[in-house]
């Protein structure tokens, strides 16, 4: 599936700003209003994140040739 660089670029930060805000926003709530499933739903939601990250940067990496030069490390 290709991806727009417009779709990319939302998705990302989807990923890196709104899932962690709500994660945090979350977990404050839950504990201040003692929901007892908190830790159950954060936990779900920063799993869900650092799967969808690994996805985005995949991708990243496919699309810019995959680090073919030998060089070992990725600049991200």
């Amino acid at each position: 599936m290709r991806l727009s660089n417009q779709t990319y670029d939302t998705l990302k930060w989807f990923v890196l700003v709104v899932m962690p805000s709500v994660s945090v926003l979350f977990q404050g709530l839950g504990e201040l209003y003692s929901y007892e499933s908190t830790f159950l739903v954060v936990s779900t939601l920063n799993l869900f994140t650092a799967f969808l990250g690994t996805i985005l940067q995949i991708s990243s990496n496919n699309y810019h040739g995959g680090g073919s030069n030998g060089n070992s490390s990725n600049a991200y």
